[in-house]
């Protein structure tokens, strides 16, 4: 079996009437042009930017190459101007999910100039899940080389992982040229009226289509340039790097020497070569490669590495609205999302990657307000009035996070007040992060509550966010200070006074000048 994935249904879907189905790449296109797709049951959650970028950048092109503006909603309309992304193929080879032609592409599969290219292909990969970036399966602690019992759309989202996101791994394993070096990742930011595949995916794919030829142009790329990578032939040599001007604005690159092929009884499984050098020559662009969903520090000259943590909320609001960060494309209201009194929402997906090792998957949706979204994300130019309002909240919180653990350092030194060990202080430190995790579920909520008022009425909004007697940030650092003390371990003969100590230090220092003094009246009762 070959697997056309342009006529056979080899991609899992569960549908929004609840249906289970099997779907063709056509069929899975106009499902989510009518918003019909609740899922893809085979998709891991690493995996979910990986197979949304594929869809809006194929789409993209493929809407280009037709003349098109809009996505059809008719699975023979995805067939015919898919395959014009192909015509020099016409028996559909590129979208065969195994091709015992060495000389011919398959699926994501580049080919080689001649079949003596076939004893490069040494290292057997047996599953799927093997054949994903692999440091990526210890940090989801989930044991390498299970899926024994992989379905086809399992080994496409493998596929489409590896090719698209990958870094270096090693001698001969280069990573792709859409992230800053080989330890990097490659992020994903995104506005969308809603989280449905459908929704987003659409939205996307329209907004792509009306930026190609600006990003073309920024970034000196070719709007008929090469798209599908994998139709090229590569034998690994570093002479085979593409330049960056030869290429689409939207390619879909492969980074590996990868090939599927099927045993007697019908298993699939894959084979890979190392190659001599990326297939992409742009390692001197720092990940500037037009990418439309990953931001760029302008200072640097480099695109975003997530560090670890994640999209925490002081780094999110760093890539929103700090000027270091040039935000994508897709990041950007486009047509008529700048007058839209509808919803939109703030996506963001990324892999936090080191050498050899995995630090996290993490996803942020953030819903945004009518005025947010328009005054920054559009044309109006609100970021540096959300900034200022955002960096100054950032500011109090970590300064009642100081306070906080402070007064924890003082109850687990038994209420000395001026010899605190370090360890002493490392034990208060979890309790301060409780704080910034509790900060961090509401932030952008609030930020926007405060951007969206009337600016006489700022000041009462930020004062009760920060304190109102139930669940100000204030309010909680007591929560949390009342409970360190209570699951701290402390001399009984010294609890007491600890205890006492401890709170006495907590509402002196929010309290004095150096504190919130502008919370409390005169007389230092809460205002």
């Amino acid at each position: 079996m070959v697997y056309n994935i342009l006529k056979d249904p080899v991609i899992r879907v569960s549908m929004s009437d609840g249906a289970r189905a099997r779907a063709s790449l056509p069929e899975i296109f106009a499902a989510l042009a009518r918003d019909e797709v609740d899922t893809f049951p085979a998709l891991r959650p690493h995996q979910r930017h990986a197979w949304h970028a594929f869809l809006a950048q194929l789409g993209a092109m493929a809407l280009h190459r037709a003349g098109l503006e809009e996505p059809p909603e008719e699975e023979g309309a995805w067939s015919g101007i898919l395959r014009e992304l192909t015509p020099e193929f016409p028996d559909d080879g590129p979208w065969h999910l195994v091709v015992n032609d060495m000389t011919r592409p398959g699926f994501m599969q580049p080919p080689a100039s001649s079949a003596g290219v076939l004893k490069d292909y040494k290292n057997r990969v047996g599953t799927p899940d093997a054949l994903d970036m692999l440091v990526t399966g210890k940090n989801h602690d989930i044991k390498m080389t299970v899926a024994v019992n992989a379905d086809l759309d399992d080994w496409i989202f493998a596929l489409l992982t590896l090719q698209t996101m990958e870094g270096f791994m090693g001698r001969g394993n280069y990573g792709i040229a859409r992230m800053n070096g080989g330890a990097s990742s490659r992020p994903a930011f995104s506005l969308t009226p809603s989280v449905r595949w459908g929704a987003h995916v659409r939205r996307d794919l329209v907004a792509l289509l009306a930026q190609m030829e600006e990003i073309a142009y920024r970034y000196g790329m070719d709007i008929e340039g090469l798209g599908l990578l994998w139709t090229v032939p590569w034998d690994g040599a570093k002479a085979e790097a593409l330049r960056i001007d030869a290429l689409s604005p939207y390619f879909v690159e492969v980074c590996r020497r990868v090939r599927l092929h099927t045993t007697a009884s019908g298993r699939v499984y894959a084979t890979s070569a190392n190659s001599k050098g990326e297939r992409i020559h742009a390692k001197q662009l720092n990940g500037q490669t037009g990418d439309p969903w990953t931001p760029v520090n302008g200072k640097e000259g480099k695109a975003l590495t997530l560090a670890k943590g994640g999209f925490t909320y002081r780094r999110t609001l760093d890539y929103i609205s700090s000027p270091d960060w040039e935000r994508p494309p897709l990041l950007k209201l486009a047509g008529e999302e700048n007058r839209s009194a509808g919803e939109m929402m703030l996506v963001a997906r990324g892999m936090v990657r080191g050498m050899g090792k995995t630090e996290g998957y993490y996803e942020r949706t953030i819903p945004l307000k009518e005025k947010t979204y328009t005054a920054v994300f559009g044309t109006a130019g609100g970021s540096q009035e959300l900034s200022d309002i955002g960096y100054a909240r950032v500011e109090q919180v970590a300064l009642l996070q100081t306070i906080l653990r402070h007064a924890v350092s003082v109850f687990a030194a038994g209420g000395d007040t001026q010899n605190i060990s370090p360890d002493q202080r490392a034990r208060a430190i979890p309790w301060g992060n409780r704080l910034s995790d509790y900060v961090d579920e509401r932030f952008f909520e609030a930020l926007q509550r405060e951007f969206e008022a009337d600016p006489g009425e700022r000041d009462g909004i930020r004062r009760d966010w920060m304190m109102n007697g139930k669940d100000g940030v204030i309010d909680q650092a007591r929560v949390i200070l009342r409970a360190a003390m209570d699951g701290m371990s402390c001399p009984a003969i010294q609890r007491y006074r600890a205890r006492v100590r401890a709170e006495n230090v907590f509402e002196g220092r929010i309290r004095g000048p150096n504190g919130f003094p502008f919370l409390f009246d005169s007389e230092g009762d809460e205002g």
